[in-house]
């Protein structure tokens, strides 16, 4: 949203606590889930946390940055207008700018950045659904944007949408196979949902990328703990 430059791909912004955020709306504490079933409790706990560990280290490193469609000059100055409204804390003026972006864009490139700058502005206020509706425009007008499909997924995760989400991580993926971003969320879905057999396959194809020592050292971890036996 804000301090993203136009025509190029953003690093991602998932930090520990915007990912567990998406997650489950605030940080996961073992308290919190005392009263859950041991079993899917501890598999959840894990795969989250390796999720935060790993997508922060990707956040550390960056993304090389790639060249996009130059958006509208008039939706870019809608824009600009409702990210100064966002500013003040005008979030009626902002909702009412993000929107009229979207709306009033003259082709779907403009259409496709002020919906993904509308679900952004979603999430800081957190209404993921309606993210969630705004990314799956995103996609629906660039359906090989691998980055909105693993925003989507995220989103829908955090809804409770596993199925969707996993189709849209694997979207991703398929779009994006050298991106270890769509493999580290869909093999923590998998684990969290108990399929340590799908976990461990996204695992194993992430150490075929090249990946740095901290990030393939933390991948070689979850691999060793899917590899025990399951516990009772």
């Amino acid at each position: 949203m804000v301090g993203v430059a136009v025509g190029a791909e953003p690093a991602p912004r998932e930090d520990v606590d915007e990912v567990l955020r998406l997650h489950g709306g605030r940080s996961i504490s073992p308290k919190r889930r005392a009263g859950d079933a041991r079993r899917s409790a501890g598999a959840a706990r894990v795969a989250l946390a390796l999720l935060a560990a790993l997508l922060a280290t990707l956040a550390a490193l960056g993304c090389a940055a790639r060249a996009r469609p130059r958006p509208a000059d008039a939706t870019l100055r809608e824009l600009a207008a409702a990210e100064a409204a966002l500013r003040r804390r005008d979030y009626d003026a902002a909702r009412a700018g993000y929107t009229r972006a979207a709306t009033a864009a003259p082709d779907p490139t403009s259409e496709a950045h002020a919906r993904r700058e509308l679900a952004d502005f979603h999430l800081l206020l957190d209404e993921r659904a309606e993210a969630a509706g705004e990314l799956a425009r995103v996609t629906a007008l660039a359906p090989r944007d691998a980055r909105a499909w693993h925003d989507l997924g995220i989103v829908r995760h955090a809804l409770g949408d596993v199925d969707g989400a996993a189709h849209a991580l694997g979207q991703a993926r398929a779009l994006a196979p050298a991106d270890p971003r769509p493999r580290v969320a869909l093999a923590a879905l998998l684990w969290q949902r108990g399929d340590r057999a799908g976990a461990a396959r996204e695992y194993r194809a992430l150490l075929e990328l090249e990946l740095p020592p901290g990030l393939r050292g933390k991948v070689e971890w979850a691999l060793a703990e899917l590899a025990r036996a399951t516990p009772p």
